[in-house]
């Protein structure tokens, strides 16, 4: 029995090694549907939003994301819309990045809110699977202005979506 195991065992990881270590087609859109959250952790919740990516050349890609960050504060959220540019070296179907982004945003608290322009810095991965499913993680640094009513340091996304 176990030269049988050892027999159906080698070709599924031969194929499973092929299907991690091929470069994935070349997809240059995505639409990512995401899951964030905020810092300070004791002021921002859960949030939601959604990106749409087009990639040049395997290398540089340019995003446009909308995202909502709900607060632990009561009446309280932030909205943003950001453009966003980076670079990211394809190393098979696994993909680091990095860059800049700029946006604007509109903060609602109880009673008042804000609205104004942000910046971004950034840096996530990628993992691009078969039949265009893509899964991403990125961490954010936000700077929003000191005149905000409640600041947000950091914003991390977790997402999936499909590239074509």
């Amino acid at each position: 029995m176990p030269g049988r195991r050892r027999l159906v065992l080698v070709p599924v990881v031969f194929l499973a090694g092929i299907l991690l270590a091929s470069p994935p087609p070349a997809c240059p859109a995505e639409l990512t549907a995401f899951l964030s959250g905020g810092s300070p952790g004791e002021v921002w919740g859960t949030g939601y939003g959604g990106m749409a990516t087009i990639t040049l050349f395997n290398i540089v890609g340019g995003e446009i994301e909308g995202a909502w960050q709900a607060s632990d504060l009561p009446s309280t959220s932030l909205f943003s819309l950001s453009a966003k540019a980076y670079i990211a070296p394809s190393l098979g179907r696994f993909v680091p990045y990095g860059g800049l982004g700029a946006g604007v945003y509109r903060e609602s608290v109880l009673g008042d809110s804000d609205t104004g322009t942000l910046g971004l810095v950034f840096l996530g991965v990628k993992l691009k699977f078969p039949m265009g499913l893509v899964l991403r993680a990125e961490y954010q640094w936000v700077d929003l202005p000191l005149a905000t009513p409640v600041d947000m340091d950091h914003r991390y996304i977790f997402g999936a979506g499909l590239s074509f």
